[in-house]
């Protein structure tokens, strides 16, 4: 018999997602932390698409939930890699949670990588996702207070 890894449950349920959606994910490149997938579809403009995950909140209270993500200088170069080649590139992060059916994804597309992880002149090697409970977006900090907060819609894919 096989084992499956933990990742396996939580990159599965992003591609079941995709697959119920009518996308062709083609994998690049995958291990433990994250995977990359080219991906064809008939309805958008073809995308690469790197996938993370984090399986238990950061923060959990009944009416916020929140997730941390770390990025390496590595990932930060194929992030900047991909920005150079014109590339349509998008993130897939997957929120766990304690029940794995009520885990969330948040996808965020080229432009707003750039607005959140290559804001200015720094670079930020860790963003934090939050939810308010019923609220229909996901808030991404990019400092200077809630106003100036990116809004995610919980319902992009």
């Amino acid at each position: 018999m096989s084992k499956t890894a933990q990742a396996d449950f939580y990159f599965g349920a992003i591609l079941s997602v995709l697959l119920n959606k009518k996308y062709t994910p083609v994998l690049l490149e995958g291990n433990e932390d994250r995977q990359i997938y080219s991906i064809t579809t008939n309805k958008e403009e073809d995308f690469i698409l790197y996938l993370k995950y984090r399986s238990a909140p950061l923060t959990y209270t009944n009416d916020y939930k929140s997730w941390q993500f770390m990025f390496t200088q590595d990932e930060i170069n194929f992030f900047s890699d991909n920005f150079s080649k014109s590339n349509n590139l998008k993130i897939a992060l997957l929120c766990g949670a304690r029940e794995l059916n009520k885990s969330e994804i948040v996808v965020i597309n080229t432009n707003e990588i750039q607005s959140i992880i290559f804001n200015g002149d720094s670079i930020k090697y860790s963003i934090t996702i939050g939810r308010e409970k019923h609220a229909r977006n996901f808030r991404i900090s990019r400092g200077g207070g809630r106003d100036n907060d990116l809004l995610i819609p919980a319902n992009r894919f």
